[in-house]
């Protein structure tokens, strides 16, 4: 679990993860706008949230599941403050590939991701109650030493998968009420569109044609954090990207907005808990 204090905005610790939680359990990452460097299933079984992305919002109730691919941020804020049963799985883009036949890709459900368009499905209280047994099967083989538990792990996985996937074929999309504000929205589409430019509050004003004062309170509103928190967090996720990719933490440096080393290393560290060059190496 990362503490909410350590702000950590891209959070993933394995190729696979799964929790079953109720609302005595902490959020999952954190309470702020954030993303994974994995893909994340998120499966309601009781109460009522408000799922928010860069560009999209949309309440979501039991039997609802959330298909969230990485690198999107996003932020959950809870609707029943009494209840918030959950499901949550993390699973790496290599894994699911390597789990994928002819005819049954199991990334269908994460790529591509549509700009303007949550990904939901809904399961019935029957298939819910199927899914919730293979959940619980896979959380205990993940962390279980008994002989032959990495098997059972990989099959309770594939068979949530299978099922997820036949279920999203099946199912198109439905258009929902998207509750995300728009002036919102218009905020972290310019952010997104000048994230390795300079970004002053007078240029979010001119763009959006709202006070400072009024833009900055409605993305805190949404987010969780200031706009210049926000801003930070995008371009520390995208140098955790170009990290990924083998590029020097110079040169993510740079192609991800800081305009210098000094400052780019000491706010990564701050955010990630570990320097760029260790975040690359996996330590």
């Amino acid at each position: 679990m990362i503490a909410k204090s350590s702000k950590k905005y891209l959070a993933s610790r394995g190729p696979v993860e799964c929790h079953i939680k109720t609302i005595d359990a902490p959020f999952d990452y954190s309470d702020d706008m954030h993303n994974h460097g994995s893909n994340e299933i998120l499966i309601i079984l009781g109460g009522e949230i408000s799922i928010y992305t860069e560009s999209a919002g949309r309440i979501l109730r039991r039997g609802d599941v959330c298909l969230m691919p990485k690198y999107v941020f996003h932020r959950a804020d809870i609707i029943t403050r009494d209840k918030y049963d959950r499901i949550v799985i993390n699973v790496d883009d290599e894994i699911l590939n390597e789990a994928s036949i002819q005819g049954m890709d199991l990334l269908t459900c994460f790529e591509p991701m549509a700009k303007k368009n949550l990904r939901i499905v809904h399961f019935s209280d029957d298939e819910l109650e199927e899914i919730s047994g293979y959940a619980a099967e896979l959380e205990k083989n993940l962390v279980s030493s008994y002989p032959g538990s990495e098997i059972l792990a990989d099959s309770f996985l594939k068979i949530i998968m299978v099922k997820l996937t036949a279920k999203y074929e099946s199912n198109p999309v439905e258009r929902h009420p998207n509750i995300m504000p728009p002036m919102v929205r218009k905020t972290f589409e310019y952010i997104d569109k000048h994230l390795t430019e300079e970004i002053a509050l007078a240029d979010l004003e001119k763009e959006i044609h709202h006070n400072g004062t009024y833009i900055s309170r409605s993305v805190k509103k949404i987010s969780g954090l200031s706009i210049r928190r926000y801003i930070i967090a995008k371009r520390v996720a995208l140098a955790c990207h170009l990290l990924r990719e083998g590029l020097s933490p110079s040169d993510a440096c740079f192609m991800s907005g800081f305009n210098n080393y000094s400052n780019f290393s000491r706010t990564f560290a701050k955010e990630m808990g570990k320097s760029p060059k260790q975040f690359q190496l996996g330590r």
